[in-house]
């Protein structure tokens, strides 16, 4: 059976200093790739002057700003492979990147395949984290219909059937949340096949914070907000998925996220003035974060070994407190070597 052709959206938006970079690691994987297609959503600086230094080895298309999601519906308009992976410009592909992705989608019953990235710093040098260390993979379309965002690789690790993503797209737009477009084709896409996850680092995330290893927010994330974030994109990708896959529904809520609620709970801790204060404010996020814990998908003594970190957190002087709640919340914290899950 033949290979499936892949193709690779980049989406960019101001990121000149990392671009070329990006097209590079798309234009030298060691198997065919079927196209190169950058997505420019509006850049002010240099970025199509640099995007268009490569001619004919890349597609460009130039649009007015309107956000991830927009770049993604364009992507997904101008392929004509088989199989697409959006690559986010400040990110990069490792070599055997497409190859990869192409076997594993020799099996057309796959619909999205995703892979860990290895972390890089702003000048691209490895800070020897790899997220994430689980990725779901089988038949989940019943977990999403529950309402259960699965063990999955953000972004830049994900490779989607693009015949499964046109029975979806275009992804909603809303005007206050122009990004995650990965979220709903991530999600939507497990409900039209099976989700294979490979176990190597295939991609680069970048992190742009040169100190991100004293935050306890992750690489480029949005700090508690998420939590929230979250919830509303969750309605969001119901509300789509009722429109687009008409019989399907999906639970009222999502269910309680252990990647996100363990950032806010460390964050109204110790954005707190004092150790009495981030006790109480330890105790108002103590019950959302319990229940992710408790419906996370591991084993109970894994559950206990969580509980038992919050509990340390929250109740160890600060000193001791806050380097243990940066390792779990911040996988640049960890040194080399060492991994941690993350989701976008």
């Amino acid at each position: 059976m033949s290979l499936p052709r892949v193709s690779i959206v980049i989406c960019n938006h101001n990121y000149d200093r990392f671009l070329s970079d990006a097209i590079s690691s798309a234009l030298t994987q060691r198997h065919p790739v079927h196209e190169v297609i950058v997505v420019d959503d509006g850049s002010t600086d240099d970025s199509l002057a640099i995007a268009r230094r490569f001619g004919n080895q890349i597609t460009l298309v130039a649009q007015a700003n309107g956000g991830q999601v927009a770049a993604y519906n364009t992507g997904l308009g101008t392929v004509s492979g088989d199989v697409v992976i959006f690559l986010d410009s400040d990110d990069r592909l490792r070599p055997d990147a497409v190859g990869a992705v192409a076997r594993a989608m020799v099996d057309e019953a796959v619909a999205r395949v995703h892979f860990r990235l290895a972390l890089i710093g702003p000048d691209g040098t490895a800070k020897g984290s790899v997220i994430p260390t689980r990725m779901a993979e089988g038949d989940l379309a019943d977990t999403v219909r529950a309402g259960r965002l699965f063990f999955a690789a953000p972004g830049s690790g994900n490779a989607y059937r693009v015949s499964a993503l046109r029975r979806l797209m275009p992804i909603p737009a809303h005007r206050q949340d122009r990004h995650g477009a990965d979220f709903f084709a991530g999600y939507g896409t497990a409900l039209l096949g099976r989700v294979r996850a490979l176990p190597d680092a295939l991609a680069e995330y970048r992190v742009h914070k040169d100190q991100d290893q004293a935050s306890l927010c992750f690489g480029n994330a949005l700090g508690t907000t998420r939590v929230a974030l979250q919830a509303n994109r969750y309605r969001r990708l119901r509300a789509w998925l009722a429109v687009a896959l008409p019989g399907e529904r999906l639970a009222p809520d999502v269910a309680a996220d252990f990647s996100l609620q363990k950032q806010a709970f460390a964050s109204a801790i110790y954005t707190t003035p004092s150790y009495l204060t981030g006790l109480r404010a330890g105790w108002q996020e103590w019950p959302a974060l319990w229940q992710s814990i408790r419906i996370r998908d591991c084993r109970w003594p894994v559950k206990l070994a969580l509980a038992g970190w919050a509990l340390g957190i929250w109740l160890l002087p600060r000193r001791l407190g806050l380097p243990l709640a940066r390792y779990v919340c911040n996988p640049s914290s960890r040194g080399v070597g060492l991994n941690m899950a993350s989701r976008s």
